[in-house]
């Protein structure tokens, strides 16, 4: 027997890395989805939410969770081919047959690169675009909300010192009839507006509702004095502001990962002329950037456990896993250290792969010394 010629090995063992690698990240793709969609069941689950709208915040959450699930489903993925191979005892013919572990190593590392190129451009262009257009979405969509839960000869009391009642609601026009808004949102001079008729549209860009006010009056008073005045008028408008509601609901929210590396890298020369510290901008660019290199420095690591006997089998999934979070852990310790000034930003975002690309390494060169065994 001989060596099988170098691409059919290469597609063999593309053949065990992409089938686990699809997978996986489909599997940890739908786990995370359903993770973020439980924190916001109270915005998803409102009574004005569509398909549509449920859709596009797929769409828009897309791109970040294809960034988490990557490179650890290409960390499960290793584990799963490779980890096959040695359980058949073929990774043991291969080596018997002239290949060295190195060699086998090369296709992951390939494809570790190419993962990291990937990851890399989603980072940098479609997971900040998605964001913050995650971040309008959920924004429309609790007010869409506060609308659709305005119940005619109800009072609506959920939102902050404002008080809203219709006699009459239409949901398909927009329109309330026999308005009343109680704003105390001045305590010194609390707001009675009454109006014969409101139109609602909730589909403009702010945390703000707009209603126009149609033949109405405004009383106003002074808590501290006995001043009181009325205002009649024709046609009017009042922005109903949710923002209070949109912070308490909204936890679609992460202001560093909405930016690209050139909005972060302008935040921080817009912090340094303002004498803030601009070392929080300059860790999340950098940070930014090592994600490229997650699914490289994951390569050197998972191979060799992979090769080992003993990591080949079901106890390996649990190191891959218990290696995955100590991954996070050392990357939020630097991370947090950067963010401090406590260490150089460059070194806070590639400190996680050097340690894990060198401990890799460790592996793979103690691997080839005592060879895979048996």
């Amino acid at each position: 027997m001989r060596l099988p010629e170098p691409p059919l090995l290469v597609r063999y063992l593309l053949r065990e890395l992409l089938v686990p690698l699809l997978l996986w990240v489909v599997f940890l793709f739908l786990l995370l989805f359903v993770m973020q969609f439980l924190r916001g069941t109270e915005v998803l689950l409102g009574s004005a939410v569509t398909p549509w709208d449920f859709l596009r915040l797929v769409i828009h959450l897309s791109p970040h969770l294809l960034v988490m699930s990557l490179p650890v489903g290409f960390l499960l993925a290793i584990l799963l081919g490779l980890g096959r191979l040695g359980e058949d005892r073929e990774l043991l013919a291969l080596l018997s047959l002239g290949a060295t572990p190195w060699q086998l190593a090369r296709v992951p590392l390939l494809v570790g690169a190419a993962l990291g190129a990937l990851v890399l451009l989603l980072a940098s262009t479609a997971e900040p675009w998605g964001l913050k257009q995650v971040k309008v979405q959920v924004s429309e969509v609790i007010k869409k909300n506060v609308l659709g839960d305005v119940r005619p000869g109800v009072f609506y009391e959920d939102l902050t010192d404002l008080t809203l009642y219709a006699q009459e609601v239409d949901r398909e026009r927009g329109v309330w009839t026999h308005v009343l808004v109680h704003d105390d949102r001045d305590p010194r001079a609390p707001l009675l507006v009454l109006a014969h008729e409101g139109t609602v549209n909730p589909s403009g860009r702010g945390a703000s509702l707009a209603v126009g006010l149609k033949a109405g009056e405004v009383h106003r008073a002074e808590h501290t004095g006995t001043d009181y005045a009325i205002l009649t008028f024709r046609d009017g408008s009042l922005s109903i502001g949710v923002e209070d509601s949109i912070l308490r609901k909204n936890h679609f929210r992460s202001p560093k990962e909405e930016l690209t590396p050139q909005e972060l890298l302008a935040a921080a020369k817009e912090a340094s002329a303002g004498g803030k510290s601009p070392a929080p901008f300059l860790t999340a660019f950098h940070v930014r950037l090592a994600e490229g290199l997650t699914p490289l420095a994951f390569a050197l690591f998972g191979v060799p456990l992979a090769m080992s006997s003993r990591a080949a089998r079901t106890r390996g999934y649990m190191l891959a896993l218990g290696a995955y979070v100590a991954y996070y852990i050392v990357e939020r310790s630097f991370e947090n250290l950067g963010t401090a000034g406590r260490l150089a930003p460059w070194l806070a975002g590639l400190a996680p792969n050097l340690v894990f690309g060198a401990f890799g390494t460790w592996l793979f060169v103690r691997l080839t010394r005592r060879g895979v065994v048996a």
